[in-house]
């Protein structure tokens, strides 16, 4: 990028205000909403200028979503074609600044995802050499700062992120605040800033869903120990699954490591709940299996909670955790015994009693009754979910709490499902009559249609769908 400018060349020959139809900014769009907000604070249901045409038959992705699912679970597509096209529009575009110019590349941009195609246009301007790095640069900053529509932005975010040298740290964070552009600005902060980690630290902490999995991603290979201490922390915690990120912080947190100090804090045992049982749960990432250092990380977690005195109460995360790893090296039968997949995971058969003993260690622990009986009362679905799932460990029967809990909100309860597993007919029969007294069947009875079925309007017809599959095995 070493060619001369044109003293013809403006920004302002763009006309965007006419091009792009005096739609607002999105990036104007963030600035503003994130302006009252702590650095740490997550942006929350703000629309964006193009939101319209990105909804589909009644259905939109969350922000970030496609790119997330696209990046992490679709083939690459070949549109080496669309590639050519939109780079033969960039250069026409840094050769003449055009209204006519800059509408064909909006079109070619907002036809489809621009992810796909992402690498190959980079790679094709940056090789060549012969752009003009100011107007490259000018461009860039003009479809980041005054595009209505979210593929021109992100174009603009990967532009920055090839300027070596070219600090829009600023610019890069305040846009990447909105999960939808969170990967775009993640992988530009990465390329052009100088210290890289602090930039995505402080860019991770302040999204929650597809945008923190994509900044945190990017801090795996970081060596500073502050933001390994929050990886372990916080870091792995988003709103999309902790499974993505719990691997990739154990790793680069050095889960191990912190665990094998001799007094550590209640957020580290917190954190190393959450990966731990994420790990367990398995998923659409690494799991436990992946995690080499699994044995002796939960060796070290359970030796904390097996020591800690009883007036220092645990949460009840940490009893699941310890139920998690029961099962997962527990013996099948009776007797405990050598098993060569766990061996050659790190689990030798010493090491399996050791964890098991701890296991039921925490198992005794005296406060978890109480807590499960508070935490069924509790009003919080997360709470009361953990509560839940305590119960079951402990034989509290939690149905009656399940009842209530759909007595209160029939239409949206999630706690159907817990109720029609019951065996008791005189149980499953107050379930019925509920269903019957409180569910719209007449309202939700309206015949095919070309709807989605998705979202919080058909939940009615899910919990339908619950207590008919019920029937299938009832009598009568």
């Amino acid at each position: 990028m070493d060619s001369s400018p044109s003293t013809s060349w403006t920004i302002e020959a763009l006309d965007v205000a006419s091009v792009w139809e005096a739609r607002p900014a999105i990036f104007q769009q963030v600035r503003d909403a994130s302006a009252p907000l702590a650095a740490d604070a997550p942006l929350t249901s703000l629309e964006l200028a193009d939101d319209a045409q990105h909804q589909r038959g009644g259905m939109r992705w969350a922000a970030g979503a496609l790119d997330g699912v696209m990046g992490h679970h679709a083939p690459v597509e070949d549109e080496r074609l669309r590639a050519k096209q939109i780079v033969k529009a960039l250069r026409d575009l840094m050769a003449e600044a055009s209204p006519a110019n800059l509408t064909h590349l909006t079109r070619l941009l907002t036809r489809a995802p621009v992810l796909g195609v992402l690498d190959d246009i980079l790679a094709e301007l940056v090789q060549s050499g012969d752009l003009d790095p100011d107007r490259f640069h000018e461009l860039a900053l003009l479809l980041v700062r005054e595009s209505p529509d979210r593929e021109v932005v992100k174009l603009g975010i990967s532009m920055l992120g090839v300027l070596v040298g070219c600090d829009e740290r600023e610019t890069l964070l305040t846009i990447g605040r909105h999960e939808e552009f969170t990967l775009f600005a993640a992988v530009a902060l990465a390329g052009t800033v100088d210290d890289p980690d602090r930039a995505l630290w402080q860019l991770a902490r302040s999204v929650r869903g597809w945008g923190r999995i994509h900044a945190v991603e990017r801090l795996a290979e970081t060596e500073d120990p502050e933001i390994r201490g929050w990886l372990l922390r916080e870091g792995f915690h988003n709103d999309v699954m902790d499974e993505y990120l719990a691997h990739t912080c154990a790793v680069a947190g050095d889960l191990v490591g912190a665990l094998e100090l001799d007094i550590v804090d209640d957020a580290l045992l917190d954190g190393a709940a959450g990966i731990l049982a994420a790990l367990l749960n398995g998923g659409p990432a690494e799991d436990i299996e992946d995690y080499e250092q699994a044995a002796p990380a939960s060796e070290a977690y359970l030796r904390h909670l097996s020591r800690r005195p009883d007036h220092r109460a645990l949460d009840l995360r940490h009893l699941l955790v310890a139920e998690q790893l029961r099962e997962f090296i527990g013996p099948v039968g009776d007797e405990l015994e050598d098993d060569e997949t766990l061996r050659e995971l790190g689990w030798t058969l010493d090491i399996r009693r050791r964890v098991l003993d701890m296991c039921a260690t925490v198992a005794e622990r005296g406060e978890w009754m109480g807590q499960v009986l508070e935490g069924l009362e509790a009003e919080d679905l997360g709470r009361f979910h953990q509560a839940d799932a305590a119960a079951q460990l402990l034989d509290i029967d939690a149905w009656p709490h399940h009842l209530h809990r759909v007595q209160a909100d029939p239409r949206r309860s999630p706690s159907w499902f817990p109720l029609v597993q019951t065996e008791d007919p005189e149980r499953f029969e107050v379930v019925l009559k509920l269903a019957l007294a409180e569910l719209p069947l007449d309202e939700i009875a309206t015949g095919p249609a070309d709807e989605t079925g998705l979202g919080p309007e058909f939940d009615i017809h899910d919990t339908l769908l619950v207590i008919v599959h019920a029937l299938v095995d009832k009598p009568g």
